[in-house]
């Protein structure tokens, strides 16, 4: 059914979009976190390791050969359980506190090019240029991750392309997982409601037919006044008004939910109006009079789909016109064809138009009829909802107007298709 496939087009789209939202959230929540946690860590790192080759440089001070450091920082690295060193020009350790035995006391320039990459002796440890010489802060073992990362610049740019990427990717997972939960959700809730509707049809059915029973005997019996007997006619007929009303909240929610069939057979539409005109007049019409236009052109022409949904969408045009004007009307029914593409069979479609000069719609059933149908029922014109449903499910559509003279109008149109030979 065409019209399903769009609302689940639409439904689809919405999806997509809510989901690209989410993982644009996401990344948003996830940059902000990971920031955080760098300025985090490097506030935890301020307080947690111990002064800085830097400030030891600065807080170090020598005298032909002699050097002392400042109290405070003396005791801020005691206190993180951190040594420092100072190597000469020569490579030989001139100055040190609290230096562990494993340190060398002496280095290569390869040994000072190693530790100030990564580590001394296992020790982290960080330099700084002391006049000719270096001076080197070692932390405890374990304490301090080091690794020295360099990248090319091509590089860097082939990790900036990566980050839509990896974005995409997750987009398409959270696109497919969000699918696969909202389909399972609405399976559940169609479910629930097809039962409801079909338990509630069900359960009503039997007591109603009953009562239509009873209040046609009744309306036949000698017995009653006329006064009673109508009574008993009115019964009567609200009580198949009430059988109508069922058939059509049933019919509606097959439609709604793909479980009623669209046939794959060719049917006549103009015989079909034939069929429900007839049986109007047969069965009675109330006030109303009846017309029926069918152009030549639409004689032959030829529909594919369920010939009794398309016969219950007539029916349920017609019957509009009769049962709400009860005064009486003239109902014209009439049928044409509208030319395909640039005088092509291509796009050729049958024109439907069901028109009164009652009093036409009232202003909330206009209002429903003329929105994107939804998934709640409307309080009114549950009928005409479902000649909307019938049209879209045969890749028609169908279009409510009142006259300016008086009266409402139904247009449905509905593609035509070849003949077969």
């Amino acid at each position: 059914m065409r019209g399903l496939a769009h609302a689940r087009v639409r439904g689809g789209l919405g999806i997509v979009a809510s989901c690209v939202v989410g993982a644009a959230a996401i990344l948003a929540v996830n940059v902000l976190i990971m920031g955080l946690s760098l300025v985090a860590s490097d506030f935890a790192d301020a307080k947690g390791v111990g002064p800085e080759a830097e400030e030891v440089s600065r807080a170090l001070t020598g005298q032909d050969g002699s050097y002392a450091l400042s109290a405070d920082v003396t005791q801020a690295l005691r206190d993180h359980g951190c040594w420092a060193l100072l190597i000469d020009a020569g490579g030989q350790v001139a100055w040190g506190l609290d230096v562990p035995a494993d340190v060398p006391a002496s280095y290569a320039l390869a040994d000072v090019a190693s530790f100030s990459r990564w580590y001394l002796s296992d020790y982290p440890v960080s330099c700084w240029r002391y006049g000719a010489g270096l001076v080197v802060v070692g932390a405890p073992r374990y304490s301090v991750w080091k690794y020295s990362v360099s990248s090319s610049i091509k590089s860097l740019g082939a990790t900036a392309l990566l980050l839509p990427v990896v974005f995409l990717a997750d987009l398409v997972v959270l696109v497919v997982l969000a699918r696969l939960f909202a389909r399972r959700s609405w399976r559940q809730r169609d479910n629930a409601r097809n039962e409801w509707v079909a338990a509630v049809s069900h359960d009503v059915r039997t007591p109603l037919a009953v009562v239509v029973a009873d209040a046609s005997e009744l309306a036949g019996s000698q017995r009653l006044d006329g006064p009673d007997r109508a009574r008993a006619e009115r019964i009567v007929a609200k009580s198949r008004e009430t059988a109508e009303l069922l058939s059509d909240l049933n019919t509606v929610n097959r439609l709604r939910y793909a479980m009623e069939p669209v046939d794959a057979r060719e049917v006549h539409l103009a015989a079909v109006l034939r069929l429900v005109v007839a049986g109007f007049l047969d069965g009675g019409a109330g006030g109303c009079e009846l017309e029926l236009d069918v152009s030549p052109a639409a004689e032959d022409a030829c529909l594919r789909g369920s010939e009794a949904l398309l016969r219950r969408m007539v029916t349920n045009l017609v019957g509009n016109s009769i049962r709400h004007n009860p005064q009486g009307c003239h109902v014209r029914v009439s049928l044409d064809v509208r030319g395909g593409l640039l005088g092509t069979a291509l796009g050729r479609r049958c024109v439907l138009t069901v028109s009164d000069d009652g009093r036409g719609f009232g202003a909330e059933t206009l209002s429903t009829l003329r929105h994107r149908p939804g998934d709640e029922l409307p309080e009114h014109g549950l009928g005409l909802v479902i000649v909307r449903r019938i049209a879209a499910a045969h890749g028609g559509r169908a279009g409510f107007a009142n006259d300016e003279r008086g009266g409402c109008s139904c247009t449905v149109e509905l593609p035509i298709v070849a003949r077969r030979a």
